[in-house]
């Protein structure tokens, strides 16, 4: 006889994934292209980001300059290749930091209670009373305007929204059958956490990166564009877009249009990808149960 187990959604969902989801693959498969040619672009694009050259300023987009050229001649496809290098890099390691230190503190919190539970949900609370772009701000008038002083304050405010949710879950997770069970035969504290409930955190974790992914870039790109992102001439979205609205409706609409629509594209997709993983993984949920 088939004895059932706890199934954590996240396999469920990779088989789900691969059977029948064609849209978030679809959208998988489009991050992973933008990923690919923000590696790879810049080694077989020609130009240099940075290389400017007066004698074509402000070309429309040609064979030589696909996606024209900037106000001072730079060639706006080698910016915009290593501007989405800058701006989803920098969102990527706000999602891996806000996701180390969300994920440990809502361990412990959850896991702990007592005090420790109560430090850090009053740490937690105190950080989300601020929205994400003035915390950043803040930071940046701490330190100096750039890219790491932004990644630096939107990982603060985000690691919050992991904490949160992961301490929740640890909570409830605690409370089954499965893992009553699992303290009942002895097991030690260590072992049922890293061992029983942090495999069914794994969803929620992820569920949490997609959704703080889109925001994170979104943010930057908002930093960039108040001029408190990344400073010249290093290239990233949001100060590219800043840099071409003064000439959008002069004609010149590539140097503001491109950045934003590959910014668009980007956001669109991990929103896609953040929505389709929640339908699937659903951490609220019951727990699926396989024979």
């Amino acid at each position: 006889m088939a004895v059932a187990v706890a199934e954590p959604r996240i396999a469920v969902a990779r088989r789900r994934i691969v059977q029948s989801d064609r849209v978030l693959v679809g959208a998988l498969s489009g991050l992973a292209l933008i990923a690919l040619l923000v590696v790879v672009g810049p080694f077989l694009w020609h130009y240099d980001a940075n290389a400017a050259e007066l004698t074509a300023q402000l070309a429309a987009p040609s064979a030589d300059h696909p996606l024209g050229t900037d106000n001072l001649g730079r060639d706006l496809l080698a910016r915009v290749l290593d501007g989405a290098r800058t701006s989803l890099g920098a969102g990527a390691v706000v999602v891996v930091a806000g996701a180390v230190l969300g994920s440990v503190t809502g361990l412990l919190a959850g896991a702990l209670g007592g005090m420790v539970d109560t430090v850090l949900t009053w740490l937690t609370n105190s950080i989300l009373c601020f929205p994400s772009i003035m915390l950043a701000m803040a930071v940046v008038m701490a330190l100096k305007p750039g890219i790491p002083a932004v990644v630096i304050g939107l990982s603060i405010h985000s690691f919050p929204w992991y904490m949160r949710t992961i301490r929740g879950e640890v909570m409830r997770i605690a409370a089954l059958d499965f893992v009553k069970s699992t303290n009942a035969i002895g097991a030690s504290q260590r072992r049922i956490l890293f061992r029983h409930i942090f495999p069914h955190l794994i969803s929620t974790i992820v569920l949490q990166m997609a959704a703080v992914f889109g925001a994170s870039v979104l943010s930057l790109a908002a930093m960039g564009f108040l001029g408190m992102g990344a400073q010249p001439p290093t290239a990233e979205l949001g100060a590219m877009i800043t840099e071409g609205q003064q000439f959008f409706l002069t004609g010149q609409w590539w140097i503001a249009a491109f950045p934003g629509l590959v910014l668009l594209i980007a956001v669109t997709l991990t929103t896609i990808v953040a929505d389709r993983a929640r339908e699937l993984l659903d951490p609220r949920g019951e727990y699926i149960v396989a024979d």
